[in-house]
């Protein structure tokens, strides 16, 4: 193992002290509201009240506002004099704080883990680590994932596609007080294999046959999903048309079992045919090429949101090359074991992410132009894969849409209210009366710097309060990472 990781990981073990060791425990913590004790029966024991500028859902801010929420749910935003709070009564945050709503990271994946040897089917290294103990370990963390996903400020998450365990995910964070609100898919439906991530529940399907589409969407539909996901991915010298059955297929199936069809399509004419078939969402932005006038009209008319993930591109590019040194989100929210296995040792593999087919600069100028164009555009991390990080990628997604020309206020408006549209959640992403009370408490201007949503003082998910700290201790001492 690389020294640099080593130290990592041993520094980590050292510092830590709330990664659980597996899933029950993750159902025995209880979160509890915060503020001083009152009496349950006066009005100010049913209402907690939250004071800073408050981010509005279309971008602007109603400056030193005031939040009142009752049980799970906002009841009034006004200006903090128009506001009487009882005394005794809870007061999160105030005249100098800033009140955001919980983002919303609208594309992850809780399948893998973010490190090195999460996909083998990019970088085959389970002669090191089999994949099964990567996968066992994953399973393991995942009380320690969801808590660092709330200590990110992220209230709620998007798994679009995993194994059939992925159900079992979702139902386990919405018991567990201390994880983000999750949607999903179940696995994939796929134009091409991926047989090194086969252990008897896979992630992804190959599928060829427009019935065999149709028989896995009528079993997937049986758990319930939140969306269904196709992964049309276009080997090299074919097209789009060589899946389109099968994709037609598996559209017209879902649709008419009522769920949403998400569409991993990357190449401008896959994704265009995709929409053009009946796709709800789609997942990535397109990167091969400038988009078009039409296309920008054609997802506008069919009110179909892209999903961003910016970062996982820059993630797979940065280790797969040797050039990954982990930012300041990553020391902060990342789990440290995970990170440290990226710095480790390895053979650069021939991949479209090291070969430099990948232009970052198509991606972020297609995101600007969706953006102008009217297209409900969302934040989404992908995180899970290879070097971005649950938790801490959506940090860098933020980052990433500021680069591409959008401003602060609009990258937040992508990680709330249009990622609450990507969830068919329109309870959720705002800050205004009736809305579920999901909440952050800032410290510092977002508006003025993206990276001053990282510093934030309180999370709240369904009026419930959580002081950071509380959440997730202080993982890493200064200088523990080589950071940028």
């Amino acid at each position: 193992m690389h020294r640099a990781a080593r130290g990592i990981m041993s520094r980590a073990r050292a510092r830590r002290t709330c990664l659980t060791a597996g899933v029950t425990l993750a159902l025995a913590v209880s979160g509890c509201r915060s503020g001083p004790p009152v009496d349950p029966g006066s009005s100010a024991a049913r209402t907690t009240f939250v004071r800073g500028s408050v981010f509005r859902p279309d971008g602007t801010v109603l400056e030193d506002g005031m939040v009142a929420v009752e049980g799970n749910r906002i009841v009034r935003v006004a200006s903090a004099g128009e506001v009487r709070v009882p005394p005794g009564a809870a007061v999160l945050g105030g005249a100098e704080k800033w009140v955001l709503p919980g983002l919303i990271d609208a594309h992850v994946h809780f399948f893998q883990s973010g490190g090195l040897y999460t996909r083998p089917d990019v970088i085959d290294l389970r002669t090191r680590v089999p994949y099964a103990r990567e996968v066992e370990r994953i399973q393991a963390t995942l009380p320690d994932t969801f808590r660092r996903y709330l200590r990110a400020g992220i209230t709620s998450v998007v798994d679009f596609g995993g194994p059939l365990r992925n159900f079992e995910v979702r139902a386990l964070a919405g018991q567990s007080p201390l994880a983000p609100r999750v949607v999903v898919a179940g696995p994939l439906l796929a134009s091409v294999a991926r047989p090194q991530l086969d252990l008897g529940d896979p992630p992804i399907i190959q599928v060829l046959e427009p019935e065999k589409a149709r028989a896995l969407v009528r079993s997937e539909a049986s758990h319930k999903p939140d969306f269904i996901k196709l992964w049309w991915v276009v080997r090299p010298g074919g097209n789009a048309a060589e899946w389109h059955p099968v994709a037609r297929a598996a559209i017209e199936e879902a649709h008419t079992a009522g769920l949403r069809v998400a569409v991993h399509a990357t190449e401008l004419e896959t994704a265009r045919t995709a929409v053009l078939t009946g796709a709800d969402v789609l997942v990535h932005s397109v990167i091969d090429i400038d988009v078009d006038a039409e296309f920008v009209s054609l997802l506008r008319e069919r009110k179909v949101p892209v999903v961003t993930t910016l970062a996982v591109f820059e993630g797979y590019r940065e280790v797969l090359t040797h050039e990954f040194r982990p930012r300041p989100a990553d020391t902060e929210l990342a789990s440290p074991e995970v990170v440290a296995t990226v710095l480790e040792p390895f053979q650069t593999p021939d991949t479209r992410h090291t070969r430099g087919t990948l232009s970052n600069s198509t991606r972020l100028r297609n995101t600007r132009r969706l953006w102008d164009g009217g297209v409900t555009v969302a934040a989404g991390s992908d995180a899970g894969n290879i070097g971005t990080f649950h938790a801490s990628g959506l940090h860098r997604e933020l980052e990433l849409l500021v680069e591409a020309g959008l401003t602060p206020a609009q990258a937040l408006v992508a990680a709330t209210v249009n990622a609450a549209r990507v969830m068919g959640r329109p309870d959720l992403g705002s800050v205004a009366p009736g809305q579920i009370a999901d909440l952050l408490v800032v410290d510092a201007d977002p508006l003025l710097d993206i990276h001053n949503v990282r510093h934030i003082q309180w999370v709240m998910k369904e009026g419930v309060a959580h002081r950071v700290e509380e959440l997730l201790p202080p993982t890493f001492g200064g200088g523990a990472f080589p950071s940028r």
